[in-house]
């Protein structure tokens, strides 16, 4: 198979949030230098699973508060080559997809050391540049450091020769728990809002990341339901309160639901308007959601009927999760347009994540 390019299916569907899958060794071998030899990903044992010891991080978090999945390395499938992944993205009818971190990715941004977030975000980065160059219909989303705006701006000139890059990917907490806090003043978010880079936001669980709810828990179940909308509602009031939405940051919240935002918009929206004691915030959130926030769904999700009544059909875009252990499956998409109409579901399939991420016309 040509791994250029995918023939489009019946749907021509955008994909915001498919995953690499990078628990072997072998694959990180060539993008870490031996100076960096200790921070590169290696498997190891833990009881009946194997799980990926990512600069002495051990992915999925195998115990304690904020645990992580007890499948290991399992919680993703494991996809051989590039060629399955394009299969799938055939057997979908996926054009296009936004390729978002596994483990070391989104662990980089949870790195207690300095130097090792540095080089688990260069390594996944030049790892990700090389897939999009081989397979185009890949959106290439580099990882950023939040935290490190002088390295994530020296990234971001350093792949700028080579892609649009039209998105770039963190986690709504790091290794702190309030990493957007200061909006628009720190020159990561002033550069993404000036050139028109969406962030993309995306959470996990059992990444030793600071979760402000997930972390009271030690059962996956929990930690897992705690982790992606809650720690979504932690970045979004920061981007919302320190006025960066309101700047021209575009953020698109990704495998959070959706069923969520019209209840917590709704109360944000309260108290801006009346809280005892203290001045109005002249901020419509509805309005500004509408105009600078994409959110993904998989096709099953109940909430997309009263998030469409509250912020209308243009803000959700379809993500599958792919390949891990709870992805949406072609047929999950088959029943979207009887579900909800041919407009509605167009427009999560593929309109509304065309037009938010400015993609050209197939």
């Amino acid at each position: 198979m040509n791994v250029a390019s995918v023939s489009p299916g019946p749907q021509s569907v955008i994909d915001v949030d498919t995953h690499l899958a990078d628990a072997d060794e072998e694959l990180w071998r060539p993008y870490f230098t031996r100076a960096e030899s200790d921070w590169a990903p290696r498997l190891e044992p833990h009881g009946a699973v194997t799980r990926l010891n990512v600069g002495g991080l051990v992915l999925p978090k195998p115990d304690g508060f904020g645990v992580g999945s007890p499948l290991g390395s399992g919680a993703a499938t494991h996809v051989p080559s590039l060629s399955d992944r394009l299969e799938f993205m055939r057997e979908t009818g996926i054009v296009r997809g936004f390729l978002l971190p596994g483990f070391v990715g989104l662990a980089a941004l949870n790195h207690q050391d300095h130097a090792a977030r540095r080089a688990l975000a260069r390594a996944h980065n030049a790892l990700v540049h090389d897939l999009a160059t081989e397979a185009p219909v890949l959106e290439f989303v580099p990882v950023v450091l939040p935290d490190d705006p002088e390295w994530s701006l020296a990234e971001l000139a350093r792949w700028a020769p080579h892609h649009t890059v039209r998105a770039v990917v963190s986690r709504p907490t790091t290794h702190v728990p309030r990493p957007y806090r200061d909006g628009l003043k720190e020159a990561l978010l002033a550069h993404l809002a000036a050139e028109d880079i969406v962030l993309m936001l995306h959470g996990a669980t059992g990444y030793h990341q600071a979760s402000p709810l997930a972390d009271q828990f030690d059962d996956y179940r929990y930690t897992h339901v705690f982790t992606h909308p809650f720690e979504q509602m932690t970045a979004l009031t920061d981007l919302v309160a320190s006025d960066a939405l309101a700047g021209g940051l575009r953020v698109a919240l990704v495998e959070a639901g959706c069923g969520w935002l019209p209840w917590f918009v709704g109360r944000l929206q309260e108290h801006f308007d009346h809280t005892g004691g203290l001045p109005r915030i002249n901020t419509d959130v509805t309005e500004l959601l509408r105009t600078q926030v994409l959110v993904s769904v998989e096709p099953e999700d109940p909430g997309i009927e009263a998030f469409h009544a509250h912020f209308g059909e243009h803000m959700l875009a379809f993500g599958s999760d792919y390949p891990h252990w709870d992805a949406a499956s072609p047929d999950d998409l088959r029943t979207l347009p009887q579900r909800l109409g041919k407009t509605a579901a167009d427009g999560i399939l593929h309109d509304n994540a065309r037009a938010f991420f400015r993609l050209p016309e197939a």
